[in-house]
């Protein structure tokens, strides 16, 4: 069995996955059980056919945010570790990569800027879905390295940055 969980706006979702073989899985959010089949397409989706209907799912990953674009309607979802105790972001040194192959649409900084956490910095297209690039916490835009229109690969560097220390606690 593997749990996941997942956080959109304030409702958070925990589902049990439990594989059944021949690409099905039970599948258990809530109090609600589902069957799902779950075949990988050539073009890098997911065909899923649940409660007998069948779903295109194209999905990206940049750190704990996923992009999901079911039948061409798109969703962000935070990954939630359940694990993890609550904490402060760590400060971020050094750059963000590309997630997936795509296209740069649109680049929301310069060089100079000062960032606050989850503040887009640019808009990266790929298979039809655009993908936020966030500021992962408080932070100086160092370099752009890539510009509107530009194609960039998967862990291709896109901007590097430079965190800005947070203020010590008063005791």
């Amino acid at each position: 069995m593997r749990r996941l969980t997942y956080q959109q706006g304030d409702q958070t979702y925990t589902v049990d996955l439990h594989p059944l073989g021949d690409d099905r899985y039970q599948a258990i959010i809530g109090d609600q059980t589902y069957t799902v089949q779950c075949q990988p397409q050539p073009d890098g989706s997911w065909r899923l056919v649940l409660e007998g209907k069948a779903y295109r799912v194209q999905a990206a990953a940049q750190g704990a945010q996923r992009f999901i674009a079911v039948d061409g309607q798109h969703t962000t979802l935070q990954r939630v570790e359940p694990r993890s105790r609550p904490r402060r972001a760590a400060a971020h040194q050094g750059g963000l990569d590309a997630p997936m192959p795509g296209q740069v649409s649109q680049v929301a900084v310069q060089e100079g800027d000062t960032v606050t956490a989850g503040q887009t910095l640019l808009i990266l297209e790929a298979m039809k879905m655009e993908i936020r690039i966030t500021a992962p916490a408080p932070s100086r835009v160092m370099r752009l390295l890539v510009l509107p229109g530009q194609v960039v690969e998967r862990g291709q560097r896109l901007i590097e940055l430079d965190a800005i220390p947070s203020a010590p606690e008063s005791p």
